[in-house]
């Protein structure tokens, strides 16, 4: 992405997109931040949490902004971490640009005599993320282990995706993320809502080729120790009396956090292999041994394909091939009828692999191949979260024997019999 254009205005610079500089030039850039007022501004209440920074919430035309009040240095460096953060695909807040502000020179002592030394003032620009709840909020709603759960595995989540791709927060917190109830695409199932966290304050990131074992777990740590700090704080105000990160939390953190790492190793290593997109295709991997499921599952299609062929078929091909003619179109079943109401919580890999699995152990204890529709039903009634709706499922049933007897290579295919 190109730098944004320099723009002079007397002793206010804008770094700013040229589609948005004339609605934002116009903000009171010469006052200090804290002083801006509905006067002059059209300032949002927005729920926030506790900053170091000035923060205000504006609305300008059709837009809505986070204006944070910082140094030059920071604005700039934390415009940039951003942008590079996106182009990872990590979730964090949408940037705008940056304004500096000269507030003058100042004259500073040092070992070589006085020097004069530009004092400047920095703005940061982001997009005002909607459907969120602050940390401040999280505590007064009533910090409850269930909420708290759902609430680290998002944090454990961010984690994964920040350390995959060789980035070092260095100052993790509660305070520094957004809790986003996001509708996302879930590959193959259609839609759903979940809770997310986004990354909110980028000013302490470092990207790496890699990141060691060491700094991951210093990342952790160091959000863990900044719940305690915050627990210290509320409970010194009156705002909380219970716990907000108890033992059981910090062991649940560490061990979730080791074990989604690792699934996201396994899931990049199955890419690898496979050249299959896992989240754009396939959805996240629930558990580690996913990947070696899947794969078993599409080295059986291989040999199946490369006999009907009567040539050894490429792995790459093959994975192709059971992508494409088996896992799709069931997932597409269950994802026409709604299979997904009842595993809200489930990816298509997870289910097409748990599933699977559960029609071999059923295969296993009646000596014989029971056949995928019969391990569906009894998957369905002993682990959905809701007792399955007989007329509903009924119909998921009956597509999927249509799609088994009518398609050569389901109805030939050995461990979809």
């Amino acid at each position: 992405m190109p730098s944004l254009p320099m723009i002079e205005a007397d002793v206010v610079r804008f770094f700013i997109p040229p589609d948005r500089l004339q609605s934002l030039s116009g903000l009171p850039w010469r006052t200090p931040l804290d002083e801006w007022s509905d006067k002059k501004v059209k300032i949002i209440p927005v729920k926030s949490g506790l900053s170091r920074h000035v923060v205000r919430f504006i609305e300008r035309g059709s837009h809505r902004y986070a204006v944070k009040e910082t140094t030059f240095a920071s604005a700039r460096k934390e415009f940039d971490n951003y942008r590079d953060l996106l182009r990872r695909e990590i979730p964090t807040l949408l940037p705008v640009g940056f304004v500096v502000r000269n507030d003058g020179v100042q004259a500073v002592h040092t070992s070589v005599g006085v020097q004069r030394e530009e004092i400047e003032t920095g703005y940061l620009v982001t997009e005002l993320m909607e459907k969120v709840i602050p940390d401040s909020h999280l505590y007064r709603r009533g910090f409850t282990t269930e909420n708290r759960k759902r609430i680290w595995d998002a944090v454990i989540e961010l984690f994964v995706r920040l350390h995959s791709s060789g980035v070092y927060w260095g100052d993790a917190s509660l305070a520094n993320m957004l809790v986003h109830f996001s509708t996302e695409r879930v590959p193959q199932l259609g839609r759903r809502t979940r809770l997310r966290a986004v990354l909110a304050d980028a000013e302490t990131v470092e990207v790496h080729l890699g990141i060691s074992d060491s700094l991951r777990a210093a990342d952790v740590e160091f959000f863990l120790e900044s719940m305690l700090w915050t627990e210290a704080d509320l409970r010194a105000s009156g705002v909380v009396r219970d716990p907000l990160v108890t033992h059981e939390d910090q062991h649940y953190m560490r061990s979730m956090y080791q074990e989604r790492f690792a699934v996201e190793q396994e899931m990049r290593s199955f890419e690898l292999v496979t050249h299959i997109d896992v989240d754009r295709l396939l959805g996240n991997f629930d558990a580690k041994g996913y990947g070696r499921l899947l794969l078993q599952h599409i080295n059986e299609h291989k040999w199946y394909i490369s006999e009907r062929s009567k040539r050894e078929i490429p792995l790459r091909e093959a994975a192709e091939d059971w992508y494409r003619t088996i896992f799709k179109p069931i997932c597409s079943v269950f994802n026409e009828y709604g299979l997904l109401e009842f595993f809200p919580d489930k990816t298509a890999s997870s289910l097409y692999v748990e599933i699977m699995e559960h029609k071999y152990f059923m295969s296993q204890q009646e000596r014989r191949d029971v056949g995928l529709v019969a391990a569906l039903e009894d998957f369905a009634h002993r682990f959905s979260r809701q007792e399955p709706v007989h007329g509903k499922f009924s119909s998921i049933i009956n597509a999927l024997k249509t799609l088994l007897t009518g398609s050569e290579s389901t109805r030939n295919n050995i461990y979809l019999a």
